[in-house]
C-alpha cells in the first residue's frame, strides 16, 4: 500500500514540474497568442500563464515534500 502510494504521488509530482514547464509563457507561443487574442492584452496573457505555472510548481514543491515525509 504505502508502495502504491509513493508512486503515485510521484507521477503527480513529476506531471506537476512538466505542466509547470509548458506553461511558461516564453515557452508555448501559439497558445500565448490565442490567450492573448482572446483577453485582448499582452500582459494579462502573461499574468495567466505565468499563474498557471506558478500553480503547477507549488503542487511540485508540495508534493515532493509530501514524498520525502513518506519515505
Amino acid at each position: 500500500m504505502l508502495r502504491k502510494t509513493k508512486r503515485r504521488i510521484s507521477t503527480l509530482r513529476e506531471l506537476s514540474l512538466m505542466l509547470a514547464m509548458f506553461f511558461l509563457p516564453l515557452g508555448y507561443d501559439f497558445l500565448f497568442k490565442l490567450i492573448m487574442e482572446a483577453s485582448g492584452s499582452y500582459w494579462m496573457a502573461d499574468i495567466i500563464f505565468y499563474s498557471i505555472s506558478g500553480f503547477f510548481w507549488l503542487c511540485f514543491i508540495l508534493l515532493s515534500r509530501h514524498s520525502n515525509r513518506i519515505s
